[in-house]
């Protein structure tokens, strides 16, 4: 697998058989890179800590699932950041999911094999 490089990652040091990419999706008006995929070429351990809030956006109630369901397994993580995907109701969830679809498909794995992280 070869990701574009939209961003340099000269910064970053990636364990062996990962790949990570940054770029501008127009979620920020200041056209900064507002989008992160991180991919492993297998299943990596994932844990994850979140909000103590009662009020939860959709990626954090479909990552809780997916930690859950998954045991911790999971091969991707996508996040945005200018768009916190907070009180959308169902159609929040629906976009959630359709994220984790979308990366799936371009990985060949399961959209539950998939974090999805809004900020």
């Amino acid at each position: 697998m070869s990701l574009p490089t939209a961003v340099p990652l000269d910064e970053f040091t990636l364990p062996p058989g990962f790949e990570a990419v940054g770029i501008a999706c127009g979620l920020k008006a200041s056209g900064r890179p507002d989008l992160a995929l991180l991919v492993a070429d297998r299943e990596w351990s994932a844990a994850g800590v979140f909000t103590t809030n009662r009020v939860v956006a959709a990626p954090v109630v479909w990552d809780r699932a997916v930690l859950q369901a998954q045991a911790g397994r999971v091969r991707a993580l996508i996040a945005n950041s200018g768009c916190a995907n907070a009180c959308t109701g169902a159609r929040g969830e629906a976009d959630t999911r359709q994220t984790a679809i979308s990366v799936a498909a371009l990985l060949n794995c399961e959209p539950e094999q998939v974090l999805v992280l809004s900020t």
